[in-house]
């Protein structure tokens, strides 16, 4: 509070704020005194007069002040004021009142020395000198109308001079009443002539609006009309394009179904005999006729500027062999051929000794054209030289037209053989292929650029087929999600599966699945059956071992598989059989059981465990339902040398003994984890227990700690840390996520007070017990809050002002449960969140909050609450011009209840509404899925 002292005026008494210099006492300044007290002259305290305070050089301050005396009331001493005059005196008796004795003896003394020299100057000045009463003239700058009146005035008589002066400032004091009243009368004037002129232009500026306005209207509807005149000339565009693809290839996939590039050589150029061309045997090359339509990355495999020759198999010789023997008819054709192959080898020749100074791309290249032996080189050689012998120019010349003209009209009976040797479905000749480019025309491409020239192709198929199926495919991690409807589903070559079965199915359907599956590349794989049972299936027990999910069991057999996640896969144990003895290790290094364990399921799940030596990431049970007892399991978790996830959700339905706890128990394994997962907390804790000692292994190794309880008698007790602190040796450095929702001893809580200021906190979940942990989190790290189970008074209003006062960079907040909590829907109001979840709030918190929360940052914001109604929903939907254009409404329900009316898609409109929210703005979730869903939001990558 800005300190003050107290000053007393008879009987008033006021408070005034005192003044402070750097570092020095605070003073009173006299200039500030007298702006409350103005004939304030000295200052008295207890009779004594004060003394005004002086610098080092006994100089007294300037403006004076004086000493600072808190708690203490000084009084003020006043100077003492003239005689006041009365307001119904005449002029001169009010002018006699004001002057002094002194001021008229020298007024006279100047009437009579200077009588001849008295001017209208001389009377300004004598007007200036007189002092005036507060009540009568203002102003001191007036001016004599009639100076020379004063001259006539008898010098010995100054009263009547004063009179007359008085009377003329009398007159002075009318005429400025006049003038006043005539500039008044003016500023009216000017006045209403401006506000006349601010509605001009405000009319002016409408009319201006409404102008541009209409302009802009125009402009769009010229820019609609652009966009739809060049849409349907691009349509037109493309029309025509496949109309003239489609000629084309209905023209050339007739006219060319052998390939056009090709060539003639020797079977065996060393034995070549050109006297005897019966005995020889030649042998027809075909080349890939590669172009623009084959280009490729640099880093591909294919390219355009590779060689390739195919050869034909060898039932073509034949028609090699009549094609050699008659040169006069297909010589021209074939020797031009040759020589273009020719010249192509020796230019690679050429390049060649610079091959390993190319880059990469050039290598391959080059590696396409050495693959052409030199045996090959020698018999193009042999061809050409035999041709040229055998033709002669002008016989070439006529015939090189003819035997064009013939092989262009397809009337040649050679190329009508080699035709009949193509009766492949797949349009393969030798090692090329038959391909169709957009422009529809047909070539005959190699292995690898007819590959290139499809991979986009059936790209955009399997993209297809994926969006049909309902599934969503991501090319960043090549991972693939897909709800089957039906099962006629195949597996896919890509990263990771995540398969969701929303129909009725059998045994038959899965082992299909499996099948499919174990063909592809997938190294993580994530089933969800939908398979919810509340009893154990009667035919599995009738035939154990050869129940519905038999086949699964094969998954886990997969060596290409890393990962696997079983989802509502119900009682696993009797429908499924056990795993042989001899069976070998399973290379699982993520293994996921998320559903309910039955008593049943125990011993399969220990045995999966038991075979994955290699297992790093655990994860057991769900949130949506309590398991039953799993002893085997957890014995089996303590022999995972390599474990450093472990996720465990609501395991038992009730706490188990200390009595039947044994030395192979360990639920949280014998390894420091990164990890640690536990809802529920079957196990007894305290100084001794199993939580508490993988903890302690863990304090150095543990990045996320999430811990619940709703067990009254679980309190956890982690005093045994308290010797690290002493040692100076900080637990939890590593620590970025904790979540402590349960009963902890006192100590455990003043310990936790000393180490959360010094973590790098990225969440923070607290309840009713460890809320007071609120007022000691590091904020300039902290991310998403979750507050839990929290009345009004479990948590100081302080905390809360800290919270959203200091530097902080809170995105998310979920307040469950929080009854009146009224300074926590206050800072809803302030701070702009990114995510906000409300659930189970008292319907009056829910109403305030959703009328005054910031939303203009807000993206997301779930609700979860059976009152949620059109008038809540019409609160928002008053405030959608607020949102962001990414705003994203979830309502919430509990999976297996009825959905209520407000929660169904078909009651809303594309577009906001005075009443609703568009379906655009609103998603509709289960419960269960929701939490999952928020876990992953605020965890790291290796949580999900």
């Amino acid at each position: 509070m800005q300190p003050f002292q107290l000053f007393r005026q008879g009987d008033l008494v006021l408070s005034l704020a005192v003044r402070q210099d750097d570092d020095g006492p605070p003073y009173s300044q006299l200039s500030d005194i007298q702006e409350t007290f103005p004939r304030a002259t000295l200052f008295k305290l207890d009779e004594v007069i004060l003394n005004f305070l002086e610098d080092e050089n006994r100089k007294k301050y300037e403006p004076k002040r004086i000493a600072h005396f808190p708690d203490y009331i000084i009084d003020v001493v006043c100077a003492q004021p003239g005689h006041a005059p009365s307001s119904n005196a005449s002029p001169l008796s009010s002018l006699s009142a004001q002057f002094s004795t002194e001021g008229i003896g020298r007024l006279v003394s100047q009437l009579y020395i200077q009588p001849s020299s008295f001017s209208s100057a001389k009377l300004k000045t004598l007007a200036r000198s007189v002092t005036y009463s507060p009540g009568h003239l203002a102003s001191s700058s007036l001016t004599l109308s009639n100076p020379s009146t004063y001259q006539a005035t008898s010098i010995t008589r100054p009263m009547v001079a004063l009179s007359a002066i008085a009377s003329d400032i009398t007159h002075i004091q009318r005429q400025l009443d006049r003038s006043a009243d005539q500039h008044s009368e003016d500023y009216q004037q000017l006045l209403k002539q401006l506000v006349q002129l601010l509605q001009d232009q405000a009319e002016a500026k409408e009319r201006d609006k409404q102008v541009l306005a209409e302009l802009e209207a125009a402009r769009l509807r010229d820019e609609e009309m652009l966009r739809l005149q060049r849409q349907t000339i691009d349509r037109l565009i493309v029309a025509q394009q496949r109309i003239e693809a489609i000629l084309v290839q209905n023209y050339e996939l007739h006219e060319y179904p052998i390939p056009r590039l090709f060539v003639i050589l020797p079977d065996s150029y060393e034995r070549w005999d050109p006297r005897n061309l019966v005995a020889e045997r030649f042998r027809l090359y075909f080349l890939c006729e590669c172009g623009d339509h084959c280009n490729t990355p640099a880093d591909s495999p294919a390219s355009t500027g590779q060689l390739t020759i195919a050869t034909v198999s060898p039932t073509a010789t034949a028609a090699a062999t009549t094609a050699i023997s008659t040169p006069i008819t297909y010589g021209p054709y074939v020797l031009g051929m040759l020589r273009i192959l020719k010249h192509c080898l020796a230019v690679a020749a050429a390049v060649s000794p610079v091959v390993a100074l190319a880059d990469s791309s050039v290598k391959d290249v080059m590696d396409g054209v050495k693959s052409i032996s030199e045996s090959t080189m020698a018999a193009v050689d042999v061809s050409i030289n035999y041709l040229e012998k055998n033709l002669n120019g002008d016989a070439v010349a006529d015939e090189a037209t003819r035997s064009s003209a013939s092989m262009e009209e397809g009337g040649n009976e050679m190329f009508k053989d080699l035709a009949a040797l193509n009766k492949d479905a797949d349009k393969i000749l030798g090692n090329l292929y038959r391909i169709t480019t957009e422009t529809g025309q047909v070539k005959w491409v190699c292995l690898n650029h007819y590959r290139q020239v499809y991979r986009e192709t059936a790209m955009a198929s399997f993209l297809h087929c994926v969006e049909t199926n309902g599934g969503a495919y991501d090319p960043q991690l090549g991972k693939v999600a897909i709800a089957l409807k039906s099962n006629s589903q195949q597996a896919q070559a890509v990263a990771a599966f995540k398969v969701t079965f929303n129909w009725s199915f059998g045994s038959s359907d899965l082992v299909k699945l499996v099948d499919k599956i174990a063909l592809s590349n997938a190294s993580d794989f994530e089933l969800d059956l939908m398979d919810q049972t509340n009893n154990i299936p009667l035919g599995s027990l009738l035939r154990p071992g050869k129940g519905k999910y038999h086949s699964l069991l094969g998954l886990l057999s997969n060596i290409n598989f890393k990962g696997q996640t079983f989802t509502s896969v119900d009682f696993i144990g009797p429908q499924t059989s056990g795993f042989p003895s001899s069976h070998p290790p399973i290379f699982l290094q993520s293994f996921r059981y998320l559903g309910a364990i039955n008593i049943v399921d125990d011993t399969r799940l220990a045995e999966i465990i038991l075979l994955c030596p290699h297992l790093a990431d655990l994860r057991l049970g769900c949130r949506e339902y309590i398991s039953f007892p799993i002893p085997n399991v957890d014995r089996a978790i303590g022999t995972m040398s390599k474990l450093k996830t472990l996720h465990r959700y609501c395991l038992f339905n009730e706490a188990v003994t200390a009595d039947e706890i044994n030395e192979y128990t360990a639920p949280y394994g014998s390894t420091a984890l990164t990890e640690l997962v536990d809802h529920i907390l079957p196990y007894p804790i305290g100084v001794h227990g199993l939580l508490q000692d993988a903890i302690q292994r863990s304090f150095a190794t543990l990045e996320i700690l999430f811990l619940q309880s709703n067990l009254p008698k679980q309190i956890l007790q982690l005093t045994s840390l308290s010797d690290l602190i002493s040692s100076h040796r900080m637990p939890f450095t590593r620590l970025t996520h904790l979540e402590l929702i349960m009963n902890m001893t006192p100590a455990t809580l003043n310990m936790l007070t000393l180490i959360l200021p010094k973590l790098v906190l990225v969440h923070l979940s607290v309840g009713y017990s460890s809320c007071c942990l609120v007022a000691h989190v590091n904020l300039k790290f902290l991310r998403s809050l979750l507050l839990k189970d929290i009345s009004q008074g479990t948590i100081d209003p302080r905390d809360f002002t800290r919270l959203w006062s200091g530097q902080h960079q809170i995105e998310s907040l979920k307040v469950h449960k929080v009854w009146k909590g009224g300074e926590a829907i206050d800072v809803l109001t302030v701070y702009p969140l990114r995510r906000l979840y409300l659930l189970k709030m008292p319907i009056e918190d829910m109403r305030r909050t959703l009328k005054l929360m910031n939303v203009s940052r807000l993206q997301m914001l779930s609700i979860f609450t059976e009152e949620y109604d059109d008038s809540m929903e019409a609160i928002l939907a008053a405030r959608s011009a607020e949102f962001a254009e990414e705003f994203v409404l979830q309502l919430l329900y509990r999976y297996g209840e009825n959905v209520r009316e407000i929660h169904k898609a078909n009651v809303r409109d594309v577009r906001d509404s005075s009443t609703r929210l568009s379906s655009r703005h609103v998603r509709v979730l289960d419960y269960e899925t929701a939490e999952k869903e928020y876990y992953s939001s605020i965890s790291p990558p290796s949580y999900r």
